[in-house]
């Protein structure tokens, strides 16, 4: 099976913004795709740039690794290094496909440098899973591409963008994000000297309740789509159990969460022994939720 590097190319120590903001939270998006691939087969390893010196991190895992595919996961204030780093990937032999918001948004503008093979837009477990079979099989060609929905890429001289992949409905169904790949106990410990706790994050949904034309072109889409509250409070219960956590931050947004969703997931939570106050990932309208952390919810 095919061997797969994926890449989160924010450097800590570069970005004085991050280190500011005291929230050096790990890529869950990333995490997710980790654990699908992983799942379907595929070998699969992660370099977190978050914690890094530099660029010679990425090239000492390269040369340790020897990836068949490198993805590299990208936001806009990444573009740059996620760019070099491909370039970096390129160079060693491995196939390179970019994804994440920003690819989502503007796969054209990855797809005109020559070291991005692919770009993978929106929801991206099963189109990156896709083109690692094709990988396995020797066909990872433009003509193998032009029927793989969730792609863009070059056909000669010119830019193929095909339409997104459906996205997955059952959340239920989607493994846990592989957080064995990375170093926990860093990011944990860093949380914990900076902010007197320790966190971590969870997704309880994907795509948006609201359908804003400003982010119809999110990663996830604007198809509301929701993790069953006994998905949630088991995660929460394993979280709770191996990384003994202070908090959770959740990264949807809970203003629009059905209160019926919120009360069972607090039902839930408190049969499991899982409860754990959380924080939103911004600041919320509401404050009547149950198990929020108020102080916080920033």
């Amino acid at each position: 099976m095919a061997k797969i590097l994926f890449c989160h190319p924010m450097f800590l120590s570069k970005n004085p913004d991050e280190q500011t903001a005291s929230s050096p939270y790990f890529p869950l998006g990333l995490l997710y795709l980790a654990g699908y691939v992983r799942e379907q087969g595929h070998q699969v390893t992660i370099f977190d740039a978050t914690f890094a010196q530099d660029e010679s991190d990425f090239a000492a895992a390269l040369r340790q690794e020897a990836p068949d595919v490198v993805g590299i996961s990208a936001l806009l204030p990444t573009r740059e290094t996620a760019l070099a780093l491909a370039q970096m990937a390129k160079a060693s032999g491995a196939v390179v496909i970019v994804g994440g918001p920003d690819p989502t948004k503007s796969p054209a503008a990855y797809m005109a440098h020559s070291q991005v093979d692919v770009v993978v837009h929106h929801e991206g477990e099963q189109t990156i899973t896709a083109l690692l079979d094709l990988v396995d099989n020797g066909r990872l060609t433009a003509v193998s591409l032009r029927h793989e929905l969730g792609t863009a890429f070059r056909d000669g001289n010119e830019i193929i963008i095909n339409q997104p992949r459906p996205p997955i409905q059952n959340l239920d169904t989607l493994p846990l994000p592989a957080r064995d790949l990375i170093d926990m106990e860093r990011y944990l410990t860093t949380w914990q000297e900076m902010n007197g706790y320790a966190s971590l994050t969870i997704a309880t949904a994907r795509g948006c309740p609201y359908g804003c034309d400003w982010c119809r072109d999110a990663v996830h889409g604007n198809d509301f789509r929701q993790r069953s509250p006994e998905s949630v409070a088991a995660e929460v219960k394993l979280l709770k159990e191996t990384y003994q956590i202070d908090r959770l931050r959740v990264i949807d947004d809970v203003d629009g969460f059905s209160q019926e969703w919120l009360e069972d997931w607090a039902a839930t939570a408190v049969s499991l022994d899982a409860v754990i106050p959380f924080e939103a990932l911004n600041v919320l309208e509401r404050q009547d939720i149950p198990m929020l952390d108020v102080r916080d919810s920033l």
